[in-house]
């Protein structure tokens, strides 16, 4: 019950009936029940989880679920208690319902479609308001339920979705298996069930999870520490000035808000982005692209996996290791070809450079703050043709095959996107063109 499920809602009931069932579906309860069912001979009888059983069968069963509305819908309202109902009575689990009035400024005139960047401020502000009722614990007060539902305690940590977001069957057990890393590690910002270049032609390795400098969102957990500011460092709370321009996502990946934080994610994504009409982003082309990537379909038990790979040092020596042993080739025809028999090395001098080797790959493109989509320490990875290899995409400071003193652990180190991009060597701007022969 330290672990609620925020989900981000606004008026369309058809996505957010959706994810609700989808929700349902996955929900860690649902082994609690069945398990009930069984020693009842059959017949389900709901009790809540003790601590022992919880922590078992996963710290987040019988998690609450949060929905956050913004503004009024009735539809939307129709589905909550519909959902309420089938949450509390099926599975033990409460549904809480909270509501959102947007600023005045941003209410007036408010139209997504014609003004993106209204529509982004709105998303923001709203979701801003949602972490702070959550982590606060002002969400559970005046609720009307359908079973007598105990008081929650305060959230240790919270996973974030929007309306428009179907999860994989194990996406609950890999932030399970990563709260307590999450929990206790000061170098990361967040756990992510998505992979921003995961699609289905380019991820092979359903157990592989990686840390990377680039924060993608789209079903993703965060710690009270994150949120109010670790101890070693107080004044860095999120909350203190939540996304005051809107477009939270880009705000967190800014250097003075990441901080050299990292985020978990895994090779194949555990959620999947459905949702593209009527909402702010429709008609942009980076969701376009994320709506084809791959959704894991199968069950991993995350718990049962050694995940010490994951601590920042042990990541940082062992892909290192691997990065640097790659065969260095200077044509993307080469690349494609060798990467059959073991992993390769392209290099960029620029992110100019960076954007025509991606396109040729079909990955995403674009940077921000400095850092590549899916990005670890610059290098951005491509499995070519799902084989045991991968295809690296790297500055030329790997050229040096000395691990540079920070790699891979520049948390807290005072930086921006100038400084990060001088460490790295990547030059601000492509002043040579580039020979054909590089990419063929």
């Amino acid at each position: 019950m330290d672990s609620p499920v925020l989900i981000i809602t606004c008026k369309r009931a058809n996505y957010l009936e959706k994810t609700l069932w989808n929700i349902f579906e996955h929900h860690p309860a649902q082994q609690h029940a069945e398990s009930n069912a069984r020693r009842n001979n059959g017949s389900v009888r709901i009790t809540q989880p003790n601590q022992d059983n919880a922590r078992k069968g996963g710290r987040i069963i019988g998690a609450p679920v949060i929905v956050s509305v913004d503004g009024q819908d009735s539809e939307v309202q129709f589905v909550i208690e519909a959902y309420r109902q089938l949450f509390e009575l099926k599975l033990g689990v409460p549904l809480y319902q909270i509501q959102h009035t947007p600023p005045t400024e941003i209410r007036k005139g408010f139209n997504p479609r014609k003004d993106w960047a209204n529509a982004y401020k709105r998303i923001a502000s709203h979701l801003g308001w949602a972490l702070d009722q959550t982590f606060s614990g002002a969400y559970s007060k005046d609720q009307k339920h359908y079973r007598r539902i105990r008081n929650p305690p305060l959230p240790k940590r919270v996973v974030i979705l929007e309306e428009d977001i179907q999860i994989a069957p194990d996406f609950f057990s890999l932030m399970n298996a990563t709260a307590d890393l999450l929990d206790s590690d000061e170098t990361l910002l967040a756990v992510s069930g998505f992979n921003d270049n995961g699609y289905e032609q380019l991820v092979a390795d359903p157990r592989r999870l990686v840390r990377s400098d680039f924060f993608p969102g789209l079903g993703w957990m965060m710690s009270r520490s994150v949120w109010d500011g670790p101890a070693s460092h107080p004044d860095t709370g999120l909350k203190r000035n939540w996304a005051p321009n809107g477009y939270w996502d880009d705000w967190l990946r800014e250097s003075d808000v990441r901080r050299g934080r990292q985020i978990i994610r895994p090779e194949v994504s555990r959620s999947f982005h459905f949702g593209n009409i009527d909402g702010a982003s429709s008609g942009n082309k980076i969701a376009d692209k994320i709506n084809k990537i791959k959704l894991e379909e199968n069950s991993i038990h995350w718990e049962d996996l050694d995940l010490s790979h994951l601590v920042a040092s042990n990541f940082a020596d062992a892909y290192w290791n691997r990065v640097s042993r790659a065969k260095l080739v200077e044509k993307v025809s080469d690349a494609k070809r060798y990467v059959a028999d073991g992993d390769v090395r392209l290099v960029y001098s620029n992110f100019d450079h960076f954007k025509r080797l991606a396109l040729l790959f079909d990955i995403m493109q674009d940077e921000k703050a400095g850092v590549p989509r899916t990005g670890y320490e610059g290098i951005v990875e491509v499995r070519y043709g799902r084989g045991n290899f991968f295809i690296f995409l790297t500055p030329k400071y790997v050229n040096d095959l000395r691990k540079p003193e920070n790699f891979g652990m520049r948390a807290w180190l005072k930086s921006s996107k100038e400084s990060l991009m001088q460490d790295l060597g990547i030059q601000r701007h492509d002043h040579s063109e580039v020979k054909p022969s590089l990419f063929f």
